[in-house]
């Protein structure tokens, strides 16, 4: 398991320790799970491949760090997470005829053949376009376990240049944007794709360039959302686990239960109808960050939540 996830697998494998050197017997299974593909949407190698073989469960926690406001924050839902990719065709000239494009556009603004375009322009002209769009989103895409403004279309990766050349002596002819779109978990993927191509689509006909050179959008990857009530008894028995293994430290006081904010595997188990929740040592700030580490007493409060989840969930015989 990739960085993120590793503190908190070396804490369930030692609440499972625990329990046995306790002496403690379960009614039911404890199975430890440790897989790799979860970061790049290739879970048929890891959680998938493992139910697929059936090592299937009544519960489930996943211990991606869930170290949000505070540390060991529940989290019982994760957003779908979408990638998108718009590539742009512009007409590359020398970057002195910019004033040129720019008068012909001030002359004719219909004109659809100009001297030369930005393939840039043209492709912020539809960023804006998303931007408006991820602005209705903060009323129109909602869910009650996530705040409002929590769905977003971020424009995270710009490619762009003449062909053949990546130099600003050149307007540039060609430009990627890609985004990722992060949606409400109970919304089938297909209605905001379609959303989406719409949104791109009007622009491109009101606009002369891209009208005659419409934009290609493709959607090179996409990571379901997954949820499981609040109410659930499953994450009722974390959140008094989790609550009851920090008496006594810094972490005492009751759960905080939010989603987590990006794709965790939480996804493939209740995707199989297996509830699962997100309960994880280290704070997401640090996910991916340079000198990521976690505080081994949070390592040790979640080994503690993990064991007594495992005798509240399966029982004690």
């Amino acid at each position: 398991m990739r960085g993120p996830g590793r503190s908190g697998l070396v804490a369930q494998a030692f609440a499972a320790r625990a329990l046995t050197e306790t002496g403690t017997r379960l009614r039911g299974d404890l199975i430890l799970q440790g897989v790799v593909g979860e970061e790049n949407l290739e879970h048929h190698l890891g959680t998938s491949a493992v139910l697929d073989r059936g090592f299937t469960a009544d519960g489930a926690i996943t211990v991606e760090p869930t170290g949000a406001d505070r540390p060991l924050t529940v989290m019982p839902a994760t957003p779908g997470v979408l990638v998108m990719r718009i590539a742009v065709t512009g007409r590359s000239a020398h970057a002195s005829m910019r004033s040129r494009m720019r008068a012909r556009a001030m002359a004719d603004e219909h004109a659809a053949d100009p001297v030369v375009a930005s393939a840039i322009d043209a492709a912020l002209r539809i960023h804006d376009g998303l931007r408006r769009l991820e602005a209705e989103w903060v009323e129109s895409r909602t869910d009650p376990l996530f705040e409002k403004g929590q769905f977003t279309i971020g424009l995270n990766v710009v490619d762009g240049a003449a062909h053949g050349s990546r130099n600003v002596a050149f307007i540039p002819g060609r430009t990627t944007f890609e985004y990722a779109i992060f949606y409400p978990p109970a919304t089938d993927v297909s209605e905001i794709r379609s959303e989406i191509a719409r949104t791109v689509r009007d622009i491109a006909r009101k606009d002369p360039w891209l009208r005659v050179n419409p934009p290609r959008i493709d959607w090179p990857m996409h990571y379901p959302g997954g949820r499981t009530d609040r109410d659930h008894p499953l994450c009722r028995t974390v959140r008094a686990a989790r609550e009851q293994a920090a008496l006594g430290t810094s972490f005492t006081g009751p759960a905080d239960v939010l989603p987590f904010p990006s794709a965790t595997d939480l996804t493939w188990f209740t995707a199989a109808g297996i509830p699962a929740v997100g309960l994880g040592p280290g704070a997401q700030a640090m996910a991916h960050a340079v000198d990521e580490r976690c505080a081994i007493d949070e390592m040790v409060d979640a080994a503690k939540a993990y064991a007594v989840t495992a005798i509240e969930w399966c029982g004690a015989a």
